[in-house]
């Protein structure tokens, strides 16, 4: 009796809360098939107390009340999904959410579910998405948070195997900058396997002293087309001038045997410094030449 005449209320439309938390309950006590469908449609009843009084009840039902409040409930949320090891549902809901307030509280260190989240990120939430306001969000709060290692397997998933998002130039550039950062092994695998990034930035940053990574940079040069710079890594960084004799030839560039005839000459290496600058047509350095022959 009390359901129809609560129903026959809903009927003529009534926006009282108290009316709708009613119906709440009671399709969630009687197991009506049709109350998720409710929670997640109606309008009126409070998300509060209706995901509290669904805790005990049914986690699930409970969650999806607090998710319809859409911010105002995020703290119970959180916590209920925490306690019934509901992380995949608390994952996408952060991914959807963008809230950073919200992220930093789950990134916190102190939170001790904070590892099952970010997995539950990593291999569900995020690489289901297609939404790039979702992942430039999650990105960031990532980014933060100073997880560097995590930051790095998140990205993989969603440029490596999302093809989605596997051109953005801005996640490749971003992913092989934290393995710059942070793990120096990975790098040369992304920038062999990615294409869409600032090659001549990166290379740089890859020969810098604190990095060390000149192969690396090496690699990037070659592959955006830059011999100067990639002989260059090999004279000066590299310290190969058989290397850089080979890659001369290789390429047959004039600007490319004149770096390597100077470097020559640097190391008083006459009659190769001077093949190498016959070959690029270059008689600018003919003073320095002319000083070591008579040497």
């Amino acid at each position: 009796m009390l359901t129809a005449f609560l129903e026959a209320r809903f009927q003529d439309r009534l926006q009282d809360p108290g009316l709708h938390n009613a119906l709440a309950k009671i399709y969630i006590d009687t197991g009506n098939k049709d109350v998720e469908d409710f929670l997640i449609k109606n309008q009126f009843y409070d998300s509060k107390i209706v995901g509290r009084y669904c805790e005990e009840r049914n986690p699930d039902l409970a969650f999806v009340a607090y998710k319809r409040g859409w911010g105002s409930c995020d703290e119970e949320l959180i916590r209920v999904t925490n306690t019934n090891l509901l992380f995949r549902k608390q994952a996408r809901y952060l991914v959807e959410r963008q809230s950073t307030d919200l992220w930093g509280t789950v990134l916190d260190p102190e939170n001790k579910c904070r590892q099952e989240v970010i997995d539950q990120v990593v291999q569900t939430a995020l690489p289901e998405t297609k939404n790039v306001d979702e992942v430039a969000c999650t990105v960031q709060a990532f980014i933060k948070a100073d997880i560097p290692n995590q930051l790095i397997e998140l990205l993989e998933r969603i440029v490596l195997h999302n093809s989605d998002f596997a051109d953005n130039k801005d996640l490749q550039n971003l992913l092989i900058l934290t393995a710059i950062r942070s793990e120096t092994t990975r790098v040369m695998d992304y920038i062999n396997r990615l294409d869409n990034y600032d090659g001549i930035k990166l290379a740089n940053m890859c020969k810098e002293e604190q990095h060390g990574l000149y192969e690396e940079a090496l690699v990037i040069y070659k592959k955006f087309s830059e011999p100067v710079e990639a002989i260059r890594v090999l004279l000066y960084n590299l310290d190969n001038i058989r290397g850089a004799t080979e890659y001369a030839e290789k390429t047959n560039k004039p600007e490319v045997f004149t770096e390597l005839g100077k470097a020559q000459l640097d190391q008083q290496a006459l009659i190769p410094a001077i093949e190498a600058f016959i070959k690029a047509n270059d008689a600018s350095m003919f003073e320095r030449v002319i000083f070591l022959a008579q040497t």
